[in-house]
């Protein structure tokens, strides 16, 4: 295993970053990697524009990009899918041992679905806040660990 690391997810839909400390989080925490998805960002007039994008509907049934904020919620879950494929590999690579999730709740149960079984086993506690705007140095004091 990965010496007792505990890995910190705090995002939301648009970027998300992944912070790295010791399992007893006495450490500084570690910024391992830093994501961010525009997608997410755009307003639903620009996602519409994008339609001749082939990866923007569905193969069966209406495309998803034609609904209400439709477009917007296949990029959330985009990103999200994202975030638990580095997860997945990082699991693999015996990266690190525990994993702590910060998102807001609707984005969090996003993650939550999209994570493996292997990756979810290994999650000591998720965080149903959204701190990605909140300084480095000042998130161990925000999301609580143990």
């Amino acid at each position: 295993m990965a010496n007792g690391t505990l890995w910190i997810l705090v995002g939301n839909a648009s970027r998300a970053r992944l912070f790295a400390t010791d399992a007893k989080a006495e450490e500084d925490w570690r910024l391992v990697e830093e994501f961010r998805h525009e997608e997410s960002r755009a307003h639903q007039g620009e996602l519409l524009r994008q339609a001749d994008n082939p990866n923007a509907g569905t193969l069966h049934g209406p495309p998803v990009e034609n609904e209400p904020d439709g477009r917007k919620e296949l990029e959330h879950d985009r990103f999200a899918r994202e975030l638990s494929a580095y997860l997945d590999q990082g699991h693999d690579r015996h990266d690190f041992d525990k994993l702590v999730i910060a998102a807001p709740p609707e984005f969090l149960g996003r993650i939550r679905r999209m994570l493996s079984t292997r990756v979810r086993q290994r999650v000591l506690l998720d965080v149903g806040s959204d701190y990605s705007n909140v300084p480095a140095k000042e998130l161990p004091d925000r999301v609580p660990l143990i």
